[in-house]
C-alpha cells in the first residue's frame, strides 16, 4: 500500500514540488541548463515572467548552488559579503603559533607570518606564555572570490532585475574573473534587459547565454492536477475540473498548485483516500475564485484605475452598455479584462473592446494610447509611492525594485500591452467588476 500523502504536501504553491514537478521536456529547459553547467565559460541569464517556475527549475537541476537574493544589493561589496556569508568565509583570519615548538616569540611570529603572508596584511594580535596570535586582513572581494572558485559551486543571483543598473554593470565586471575560472554564474530576472547589461560589458561578447522560461500552456498545467489527483486517489472525470483550473491559472504553475489544493480541501480531501473519490465542482465558482484573490493585485488595479493626479480638470466619462459611466482608465481596465484577459494584447484589440463597451462616442485613439502609457508608468513605480501627476509621470523611470504588473510597448501600429503578473491577470478576470461597478460578476 502506498504511503499516505497530505494534500498540502502534494500541491505546494510557492514551494518546491516534490510530487507534482513538471520538467516540461518539450522546452528542453533542464537539458539546456545542464549543458550550460557542464560547459560554463559564460554568464547565463534566466529570464521569464514572475511565478512561472524559474526558481523551481534551478533548484531541481543545480547541485548545491550559492544562492544570493538580488533584493537589497546596492554595491559589489554587498554582493561579495553575501557570497562570503554563504561560503562561511570572512575578511579576517587568525593563526595561533605555539611558542613551545619554536622556542622563541620571534620564531613564532615569523611562523605565523609565513602561514598568513599569502592571505594579506599580517600583524601580531596578542602574545601569551604558550603562543602568539597572528592575523591577516584581506578584502571580502578577494576572500569570497577565492572561496567560490575553490568550491566550484554555481553562483545564482535571483531577482537580478532588482539591482540598480549601474550596480549590475559593476557586478558583471567583478564576476568576469569567475567566468574565466569556469564558475557557472546565473542571473535570474523577469526581464530580458538584464542580458543587454551583461552583453554591453567589454570582453563579454560570446560569453552570455539566455534561457527563457515562458508562461505555461494549459496542457503543462494539467500535468500538475493529473499527477496530484492520482497520488491522492481522487478522480476528476474527463479532467473537466482540471481544465477549468488550468484556464484560470493564466500560465502560472503557482496558481494551478493553489487551485488544486483548494479544490481538494473544498471536497474534504486532506490526504490520500483509500477509495477513489470523485471530485465535485464547488457550489459557486465565483466564490471559489474570489477567495483566491491577493490584496496586492486589487491594490494595483485600484491604483491604475485612479490614474495620475488631476489638477483642476475633470475626466470625461463614457456611458457603457452596462449602464455605468467609466473614464478612460476604467474603460482600459475593463477592455483588458474582457479579452480573458490575454497576457499579450494589441492596442487595436483594446480599442475594439472599448468600442464594444461604450454606448456612444468613445475616447479618441490618442487618448487611449496616453492612458495605456500612464498606466504602464504607474505600474513601474512603487505601490507605496504617492500617485504622481500626469506631468510628473513623463519623468518617472522604472524602479528596479518593482515588478510591473503591466507593460505597454508603444510601437505605432504594433503597440501592445503585456500582463507580466499572472496574479494580476487572475484578479482582472474575477475581481475587477466589484472594483468598477461595486458588485461581483455573474457566476461562471
Amino acid at each position: 500500500m502506498s504511503p499516505l500523502l497530505r494534500t498540502s504536501a502534494v500541491f505546494v504553491p510557492g514551494k518546491l514540488p516534490a510530487h507534482t514537478y513538471n520538467p516540461r521536456d518539450d522546452y528542453a529547459l533542464e537539458q539546456s541548463l545542464n549543458d550550460y553547467i557542464e560547459e560554463a565559460g559564460s554568464i547565463l541569464t534566466l529570464a521569464g515572467p514572475t511565478k512561472t517556475g524559474k526558481t523551481v527549475l534551478l533548484r531541481n537541476v543545480l547541485q548545491d548552488p550559492v544562492w544570493i537574493d538580488g533584493q537589497g544589493i546596492g554595491s559589489v561589496n554587498e554582493l561579495w559579503a553575501r557570497i562570503g556569508d554563504e561560503l562561511g568565509v570572512y575578511p579576517n583570519e587568525e593563526a595561533l603559533e605555539d611558542t613551545s615548538l619554536t622556542g622563541s616569540a620571534e620564531g613564532s611570529v615569523e611562523g605565523g607570518v609565513s602561514f598568513l603572508r599569502a592571505r594579506g596584511t599580517v600583524g601580531v594580535q596578542s602574545t601569551s606564555g604558550s603562543g602568539i596570535r597572528v592575523s591577516a586582513d584581506r578584502s571580502i572581494a578577494v576572500v569570497a572570490r577565492d572561496a567560490l572558485i575553490e568550491s566550484a559551486r554555481p553562483l545564482v543571483i535571483d531577482d537580478f532585475h532588482f539591482v540598480d543598473q549601474s550596480t549590475q554593470r559593476q557586478i558583471v565586471r567583478a564576476l568576469k574573473p569567475l567566468v574565466l575560472a569556469g564558475i557557472a554564474i546565473i542571473f535570474v530576472s523577469i526581464s530580458h534587459r538584464v542580458r543587454e547589461v551583461v552583453s554591453a560589458e567589454p570582453d563579454m561578447t560570446g560569453r552570455v547565454k539566455t534561457l527563457t522560461v515562458q508562461f505555461w500552456s494549459e496542457s503543462d498545467l494539467l500535468f500538475i492536477a493529473r499527477e496530484g489527483f492520482r497520488l491522492l486517489g481522487v478522480v476528476d472525470e474527463d479532467e473537466l475540473l482540471a481544465k477549468r483550473l488550468a484556464k484560470e491559472s493564466h500560465g502560472s504553475p503557482h496558481l494551478m498548485q493553489q487551485f488544486c489544493r483548494e479544490l481538494c480541501k473544498a471536497n474534504g480531501i486532506r490526504e490520500t483516500t483509500e477509495s477513489s473519490v470523485v471530485l465535485a465542482a464547488p457550489e459557486s465558482w465565483r466564490s471559489f475564485f474570489l477567495a483566491q484573490i491577493e490584496d496586492a493585485s486589487k491594490n494595483w488595479a485600484t491604483r491604475l484605475l485612479r490614474g495620475p493626479q488631476e489638477r483642476g480638470s475633470i475626466r470625461t466619462k463614457y456611458e457603457t452598455h452596462r449602464g455605468f459611466a467609466l473614464d478612460g482608465y476604467g474603460l482600459a481596465l475593463a477592455a483588458i479584462s474582457s479579452t480573458g484577459p490575454k497576457l499579450d494584447i494589441t492596442k487595436d484589440e483594446i480599442r475594439e473592446a472599448i468600442s464594444d463597451m461604450v454606448s456612444g462616442q468613445g475616447p479618441a485613439n490618442a487618448q487611449t494610447t496616453n492612458v495605456l502609457k500612464n498606466m504602464s508608468r504607474i505600474a513601474s513605480a512603487r505601490l507605496t509611492d504617492n500617485l504622481p501627476s500626469a506631468e510628473e509621470l513623463e519623468h518617472i523611470g522604472a524602479n528596479t525594485d518593482v515588478q510591473p504588473v503591466i507593460d505597454f510597448i508603444d510601437d505605432g501600429p504594433s503597440s501592445s500591452l503585456h500582463i507580466a503578473d499572472p496574479f494580476f491577470a487572475f484578479y482582472l478576470a474575477w475581481g475587477l467588476d466589484e472594483l468598477l461597478y461595486g458588485f461581483d460578476q455573474l457566476d461562471g
